[in-house]
């Protein structure tokens, strides 16, 4: 690697890093806000949040990378160009379509990397969230349960705990409930409770302590109460709640389970916005999703990986500026840019998916409309000398603010 490739990507890649790392920080902490509520009101340990959290990991980053991509390469280059660095080097015959190379080159390996986020990582992490989180909102979380939660047992009776510490093992408060066929109520109270394994046949078990159980019967007018110390009560846990198998929504698919489900999909004749009714037997039913769905999150992860190998293309000509241009200017719009494009195809995306509208030809001519704005720019920019395009649109913008305000100005300025 020649030494003006490593001195471009020494003032990118600080760059990313740093703004890759605050993104990434600012993001986890917003989630992780409604993480912790979600936990206090279940009564969960701290642990599972951050399991949660970490299961989030592939999502985050795989959002900040663009991000950070894309403010490394706009700021390095405004960095050449103030300091005329940039002059210097085009001075010495060196263009500008040959600095851009080792930026692309970085490109190229962040989106190799945002691919395996997107396509792997990323599906198995937000399975492993849902399944936690299922479990949490059930009552039932690390073989454990949750405080304030009315839990549902097999044998007919509804369990509660006032207090649940040690990741849901150790009860306080325990009141179980239960209405038979007859109309009779039985109910059980205990001040603190105990979740075991082993104790029968390896089936976990609620051990009660200083239990009081009450019996009340139609036409009777008493209600029998039983008072005992110890009483070990067989629960399953495992076998209380079911989660859905992975592949219940189609962001938890790999992208070459997607690959194969959309070849399927074609190859069958099946298209629109509603899932097989029918599914064949050689595949679970969570695993039949809509044909749109699947469809438009293939396209769209495949057009957001490939859209980062182009967004150096459209940083350097918006970091270029003279010394008498404003500094704000290019970043300014260069941020909106690549938010309008990101959401654009968040949009499209989530439109042709519920839709049934053919996602292919609007995500990627939506792509190729941003491929061709940023090589025109990038054209614009350096094939020709004298004032940058973005320059010239700073220009023109300050112009069509100072029209718009020139009446109120005008109207200011005349006496009283």
């Amino acid at each position: 690697m020649k030494a003006i490739d490593l001195y471009v990507l020494r003032n990118i890649v600080p760059t990313v890093l740093i703004i890759l790392f605050i993104s990434f920080v600012i993001l986890c902490m917003e989630r992780l806000m409604r993480l912790l509520d979600i936990a206090v009101g279940n009564g969960v340990s701290t642990l599972v949040v951050f399991q949660m959290l970490f299961n989030l990991i592939p999502y985050y980053i795989g959002l900040a990378l663009p991000v950070a991509l894309f403010l490394g390469v706009l700021l390095a280059f405004r960095k050449l160009s103030l300091q005329s660095e940039l002059d210097a080097i085009n001075s010495c015959g060196i263009g500008v379509d040959r600095i851009i190379r080792p930026a692309i080159a970085l490109a190229a390996v962040m989106m190799v990397f945002n691919l395996m986020l997107s396509g792997w990582l990323n599906p198995y992490g937000r399975y492993a969230l849902r399944a936690i989180e299922f479990d949490i909102t059930s009552g039932v979380i690390e073989q454990g349960i949750g405080e304030g939660i009315f839990l549902n047992l097999p044998n007919g009776y509804t369990l509660r705990v006032e207090q649940s510490r040690g990741a849901g093992r150790d009860l306080y408060g325990v009141f179980a409930h239960r209405e038979t066929e007859d109309g009779s109520i039985i109910t059980m109270t205990a001040k603190r409770g105990q979740l075991l394994t082993g104790v029968q046949d390896g089936i976990v078990s609620l051990r009660l302590y200083d239990v009081t159980r009450s019996e009340w019967k139609p036409g009777t007018k008493g209600t029998g109460t039983l008072q005992t110390g110890v009483f070990d009560w067989p629960l399953n846990l495992a076998e209380l709640v079911h989660f859905r198998g992975r592949g219940g929504d189609e962001r938890e698919l790999t992208l070459f389970e997607l690959m194969r489900s959309y070849r399927n999909n074609l190859a069958a004749g099946r298209w629109g916005n509603r899932a097989e009714e029918a599914p064949p037997p050689d595949m679970r039913p969570e695993r039949i999703l809509a044909p749109s769905s699947v469809a438009s999150e293939m396209h769209g992860r495949i057009v957001f990986s490939l859209s980062m190998l182009f967004l150096p293309i459209l940083a350097a000509p918006l970091g270029i500026m003279t010394r008498r241009a404003s500094r704000s200017f290019g970043l300014i719009l260069g941020i909106v840019l690549l938010v309008g494009y990101q959401k654009g195809l968040e949009f499209t995306e989530a439109y042709t998916g519920a839709t049934g509208i053919a996602s292919g030809p609007a995500l990627w001519g939506i792509f190729g409309l941003f491929i061709l704005g940023s090589g025109y720019l990038f054209a614009a920019t350096f094939r020709r000398s004298g004032t940058p395009p973005v320059q010239e649109m700073e220009a023109r913008w300050n112009t069509l603010i100072g029209h718009l305000i020139a009446p109120f100005r005008a109207k200011s300025r005349k006496p009283a």
